[in-house]
């Protein structure tokens, strides 16, 4: 059995179906061209995890044939996965159950957090050594990252995706299992979690270099090259 294994949920750069909410400021196009920023970060995040330690990756896709999965297959050296069909629990259970059964620990992140910090992942890992499950909630609670270990995969009966309960739901669905809690971290969907992208990239620009030159050619953030 492997150590560990950091997945990254993604779904096809297809224009309409990526950052939808942030459409109204950038177009359909500009959408599409700063969420595959964001995946390029995220991907990066992962590479610069493996490269630390003994960890294995695993990228898995809603669709396998969309626009831009091959690619992120191939940059990060693996085979997409395909998402099941269903609600984010049935896909993470899905996730976990395959993981778990070849490594001791599971983190699985999603594509819309650019500037997540390499710390986090290895408090993550580390914190999945002596809990069962870890979680880090995100601004708008959520949570941008869920670990298992021990063999004990999540819970996710009751949850309210997509809404500022889901985390809260899912400390509930696994009560009675310790959880290791993460310092928050924020995510990006909307206007409002943009403004907080903004700010930090304004002053950290290699916090996402990808994702800071897209927003600049964009015209939302002065020009970072």
């Amino acid at each position: 059995m492997g150590l560990a294994q950091l997945a990254v949920f993604v779904r096809p750069s297809t224009e309409g179906n990526v950052k939808t909410r942030l459409e109204p400021r950038f177009g359909a196009s500009g959408a599409t061209a700063l969420y595959e920023a964001f995946v390029e970060d995220a991907l990066a995040l992962c590479a610069r995890v493996r490269d630390a330690g003994r960890v294995d990756l695993a990228l898995w896709s809603t669709e396998l044939d969309g626009p831009g999965v091959g690619a992120w297959g191939r940059k990060l050296g693996v085979v997409p996965r395909l998402q099941p069909e269903g609600e984010l629990g049935e896909r993470l259970a899905a996730a976990f159950d395959e993981g778990l059964r070849d490594y001791e620990r599971v983190v699985i992140i999603g594509s819309d957090l650019p500037t997540l910090p390499f710390r986090l992942i290895a408090s993550a890992f580390d914190a999945l050594e002596s809990s069962p499950l870890a979680l880090g909630p995100a601004n708008d609670g959520g949570y941008y990252l869920i670990g298992a270990s021990h063999g004990l995969r999540p819970r996710f009966e009751g949850v309210r995706w997509s809404t500022s309960a889901a985390f809260a739901d899912t400390v509930r669905a696994n009560q009675g299992t310790e959880i290791a809690t993460l310092p928050p971290w924020y995510d990006v969907d909307d206007e409002s979690d943009l403004e907080v992208l903004r700010a930090h990239l304004s002053v950290q620009p290699k916090a996402a270099p990808a994702t800071a030159r897209c927003l600049a050619s964009l015209g939302a953030l002065k020009d970072t090259a």
